[in-house]
């Protein structure tokens, strides 16, 4: 399992279970891992087709045993599908997609340990660059960055296209991505490259590109 190394970001073409063994532990874990709900299937609302997103990579749910010793601080999107393997905790995070009432979620949330109060960013996603079917915009991985405090190693073991990563870099963290398919996982290593090759951007996450408060009844 040699990984490929750009910058401060070294990235495993592999399945996690068989690399998180062997790593020492971060700073944090940032990640959206599969939920086990189909989303390669997605429903339009009502009276409307399902229409495939292609692969069976959402079939199953994974087991985050290995993900939640890996780092001091978590973050799960998609925590609520993981009830069974994850405490209770107060800390979520909610991005509010402004979707306009669309058949789509109104909202996805992450499952943290960040030992705060629950927070929201509003942020429509709107001309984006999106590569893989359930990709978080790169504001709203910087902000999870953010709520995180100061991690300055940050592992993704579903990498996906590799946005965390993106995100750890312009913000001169070091990152560590995971990801089984070799599609995404070339995607990543571009996306990644130009981040490097751009440099950092930010010495603190962009706060001003989300609007955050504590959602009433949540803290």
């Amino acid at each position: 399992m040699k990984p490929v190394v750009i910058g401060d970001a070294t990235l495993y073409l592999a399945d996690c279970l068989e690399v998180l063994p062997t790593l020492p532990k971060v700073d944090a874990v940032i990640t959206d891992p599969p939920y086990g709900i189909g989303a390669n299937r997605q429903t339009l609302g009502k009276g409307k087709k399902d229409f495939a997103r292609g692969d069976e990579w959402d079939s199953e749910a994974p087991d985050l045993a290995a993900c939640v010793v890996a780092g001091r601080l978590r973050c799960f999107w998609g925590g609520n599908y993981f009830a069974d393997q994850l405490p209770v905790t107060n800390d979520w995070l909610v991005w509010h997609k402004l979707n306009d009432g669309r058949s789509f979620s109104e909202c996805e949330m992450a499952w943290t340990n960040f030992g705060r109060q629950t927070r929201h960013l509003s942020h429509h996603w709107s001309g984006e660059e999106k590569n893989h079917p359930t990709q978080k915009p790169l504001p709203v991985m910087l902000w999870c960055i953010e709520q995180a405090g100061n991690p300055q190693t940050i592992l993704d073991p579903f990498m996906g296209s590799g946005t965390t990563g993106v995100a750890a870099i312009q913000l001169g963290r070091r990152f560590i991505g995971i990801e089984r398919e070799p599609k995404y996982f070339d995607i990543a290593c571009e996306r990644i490259s130009r981040a490097v090759a751009q440099g950092r951007l930010f010495d603190e996450p962009p706060a001003a590109q989300a609007e955050q408060a504590t959602i009433p009844g949540m803290t």
